[in-house]
């Protein structure tokens, strides 16, 4: 068995690796499907031994180095994102103190955002991408119908993105089998992603998260390149989301089998660590996956994520099968 020493650093390792790699080093060998090879591999701790056709322990100080330097490059790569991040905040700094000339406008509240929304939408003649990282309500997608209907009607392109966990809810399903019928095109996606409206990719409307939250401001923005940029990103987040055309969602489509074994360990009231240490993962990866089947679901603890297990429709035929 490997043990650490003390005070020295050195990348966090699972028991069942840790204990792997005290077998090879003491001149075990190791076969594909071995717990805790991955995660030696990918910390460079064990490689493939050609003579010796399994795989073999890597000399510790040469892992220590190709460590060191895979990490050095990816904090150099972050340090350069975040330099990149500060000059393009400085950038939209000093184009809001200048409205006139940035094409950058603040609109103060939602009565300012809704008025100049409605003037974008009224001049649209080719397209309109929205992305909804919200629930909206019944009347807000009463009111969406009549506005987007009517764009459609013009023949502008329309896409919108909705939360995931939207396909949970009926209202959003309705709206979106409308939408569809009349050629919309909607699609879904895990959270995080960034609330936007762009008319005709000549003005972007996005959330100011400087502002007072409780006045829901907003930045329009027209300066072209960045609205080329907002485009994009606004493509980016619509090429990694799921076409939706109002349909349910079937229960076997959110879960995998191993996140429907983690959540019949929940119900057994067994933790996430001995989940984890069951499936032979990571805690990290089982938090990973509960995360994804909050957004999803619409639940936000254990308790009410187990009791939509309970009720669901997979959940009954699993049981079933047991009997």
């Amino acid at each position: 068995m490997i043990n650490s020493d003390k005070g020295r650093r050195k990348p966090f390792i699972s028991d069942v690796a840790r204990e792997l790699l005290g077998r090879l080093h003491a001149g075990e060998r190791a076969s594909r499907g071995e717990p805790g090879l991955d995660e030696l591999l990918a910390l460079g701790l064990a490689s493939w031994g050609t003579s010796a056709g399994t795989y073999i322990a890597t000399d510790a100080r040469t892992a220590e180095r190709s460590y060191t330097q895979r990490v050095a490059r990816d904090i150099r790569a972050a340090m350069r994102s975040a330099e990149a991040m500060a000059a393009l905040a400085d950038e939209l700094t000093a184009m809001t103190n200048t409205p006139g000339a940035s094409g950058v406008c603040v609109l103060d509240d939602v009565d300012d955002v809704v008025v100049e929304i409605g003037r974008a939408t009224t001049a649209a003649t080719k397209c309109m991408l929205t992305a909804h990282p919200r629930i909206r309500s019944q009347e807000t997608l009463d009111l969406a119908w009549e506005t987007d209907r009517a764009l459609r009607e013009k023949g502008l392109t329309f896409r919108t993105i909705y939360l995931d966990n939207a396909r949970s809810r009926q209202p959003e399903a309705e709206y979106v089998a409308r939408m569809t019928a009349i050629g919309g095109e909607i699609r879904t996606a895990l959270p995080p992603f960034e609330r936007m409206v762009i008319v005709d990719e000549r003005v972007v409307f996005l959330t100011d998260h400087h502002g007072d939250p409780a006045r829901i401001p907003a930045l329009m923005v027209t300066h072209p390149s960045l609205v080329t940029t907002f485009v994009h990103v606004f493509n980016q987040q619509w090429d990694r989301a799921e076409p939706w055309n109002g349909e349910p969602r079937a229960t076997d489509s959110l879960t995998t089998p191993r996140s429907r074994r983690m959540l019949r360990r929940l119900a057994e009231n067994k933790n996430i660590k001995a989940i984890a240490g069951e499936l032979d993962v990571s805690p990290s990866t089982l938090y990973a996956d509960l995360k994804g089947l909050y957004a999803a679901t619409g639940t936000t603890s254990e308790f009410g994520l187990g009791m939509w297990w309970a009720t669901s429709e997979q959940a009954r035929q699993e049981r079933e099968k047991d009997r």
